[in-house]
């Protein structure tokens, strides 16, 4: 059975989702549960595998859920009387440990020209999964692109159905010859951490101007990085690209950014 759990977890990492394993590492007088009972929990609320059912088993899944929202692993400690949080009646403890698995992050980058490329080759090396969309397949065979995970020759739409796409660890740059609307109508309302758009200001008004004339708010759009990374390049492709990532790691690593 343990094995079984372990896999489960496993397989939803590597399809980019976050999950949880719950151990018991104490058990004391009736609590429930064998002392050797693991359970796994899964960004989706689902579970797999039983740490004793009932009470504990459902206040252990809560705070596995935040662990699992807010990243990092935690221990619990439950009394199992009439007063303690659980409100069972049998007299024991259990003590166990949340373990929290997280993919690695992905950057979804939609458009392979030279700043695309660029980015992959610097965000590859800095550990990040990264999926190029763009409708040019014969951009496949780039240099800077051999390492990426998936080289999506399709359309927006088509990749947007594709694509698994999470809050905590997707995101995205656009960075397309010209088809940034199309791209940021089929992502803008999708789950990310971070969205941003290469483009002038006259390019970025124009895409957004029609956005709202489509009923995109005002609150989505403002999540939108644009102008995209910080104000560090000297306006080459590669500093361009390291600019746009050094903004992306600010942003996962929960750094302070000034005004945009």
């Amino acid at each position: 059975m343990q094995t079984e759990i372990l896999n489960k977890v496993i397989k939803a990492v590597e399809e980019g989702h976050r999950a949880a394993l719950v151990f018991i590492t104490e058990k004391k007088g009736s609590a429930p549960g064998a002392a050797d009972s693991m359970m796994a929990v899964f960004d989706d609320g689902k579970t797999f595998g039983t740490i004793g059912g009932g009470p504990v088993e459902y206040k252990v899944t809560e705070e596995a859920l935040e662990a699992i929202r807010v990243g990092r692993d935690r221990t619990y400690d439950h009394n199992l009387t009439k007063n303690s949080d659980t409100g069972m009646l049998c007299g024991g403890n259990n003590k166990g440990y949340i373990k929290v698995f997280k993919p690695k992050p992905k950057l979804i980058i939609y458009g392979a020209g030279h700043v695309g490329q660029k980015l992959a080759r610097v965000a590859i090396k800095t550990n990040f999964d990264v999926i190029i969309v763009d409708d040019r397949s014969d951009f496949k065979d780039k240099d800077d692109l051999e390492e990426v995970k998936e080289f999506l020759a399709m359309s927006p739409k088509e990749a947007s159905d594709k694509i698994n796409f999470t809050k905590e660890d997707t995101f995205i740059v656009i960075c397309t010859p010209n088809n940034d609307l199309d791209v940021l109508r089929n992502v803008i309302e999708k789950d990310y951490k971070y969205i941003g758009m290469i483009g002038s200001r006259h390019k970025v008004k124009s895409v957004f101007d029609s956005l709202r004339d489509e009923g995109i708010g005002d609150e989505l759009l403002n999540r939108v990085y644009s102008s995209v990374g910080l104000d560090i390049d000297n306006g080459t492709v590669e500093e361009i690209a390291i600019s746009i990532l050094s903004e992306i790691l600010a942003v996962k690593n929960g750094k302070k950014l000034g005004e945009r």
